[in-house]
C-alpha cells in the first residue's frame, strides 16, 4: 500500500514526483528485514529507508536525519528539532507519518492528492495486522489523514 498527501491537488506525473526506482528493491527479502544499512544510515527495505530515498530522488533535504534516532515514530520530533515544518494537511512530496501505527511507527511519501480529500502514497512495509511478515513496496490510493502528521521537507539548496 502507498499513502500520499498534498495541499495542492495535482497528479504525481504532473508534479514530477518520483516514487519508483528504490535501489534496494531487488535485495529486499519477501519476509523479514534485509539487515543492511543504507546510505542514510537506516535499515534498507524499511519504510524509513524508502522515504529517505524518495526525498533524495525528488531533490529534497536528507541532511536533517539524526543517525540512530530515525525510527518512523521519531520523524516528527527530529524534523521539529531540525527546523523542518510539520503539519496536519497532506501535500505532494510531503512525508506522511503515523507515529502510533506500530511499535516503531510508519512513514510514507505522498505522491498525489485525491479530489475527495484523500491522498496517495508510496511506501515499504506497511504494518498490517496478520501480515507482520510482509515486507514489500506498495502504493496506497485515497488514504485518509486519520492519525497522520506531515513533514514538509524543503528542496536541497
Amino acid at each position: 500500500m502507498v499513502v500520499a498527501a498534498g495541499l495542492v491537488a495535482t497528479s504525481s506525473a504532473r508534479a514530477g514526483v518520483i516514487a519508483y526506482g528504490y535501489p534496494y528493491a531487488a535485495r529486499c527479502p519477501g519476509a523479514g528485514l534485509a539487515e543492511q544499512v543504507d546510505r542514510w544510515k537506516m535499515y534498507a527495505c524499511n519504510c524509513t529507508s524508502y522515504v529517505a530515498w524518495a526525498l533524495s530522488a525528488n531533490g529534497q533535504r536528507t541532511d536533517w536525519f539524526i543517525p540512530g534516532s530515525m525510527d518512523a515514530r521519531n520523524w516528527p520530533h527530529v524534523a521539529r528539532l531540525r527546523g523542518i515544518p510539520v503539519g496536519k494537511l497532506p501535500r505532494v512530496g510531503a512525508v506522511a507519518v503515523w507515529p502510533r501505527l506500530s511499535e516503531f511507527g510508519h512513514v510514507a511519501y505522498v505522491t498525489r492528492l485525491e479530489p475527495g480529500g484523500g491522498f496517495d502514497v508510496g511506501e515499504y512495509n506497511l504494518p498490517m495486522v496478520g501480515a507482520e511478515d510482509s515486507f514489500a513496496f506498495d502504493v496506497r490510493r485515497d488514504v485518509r489523514r486519520t492519525g497522520a502528521v506531515f513533514l514538509y521537507v524543503p528542496k536541497k539548496p
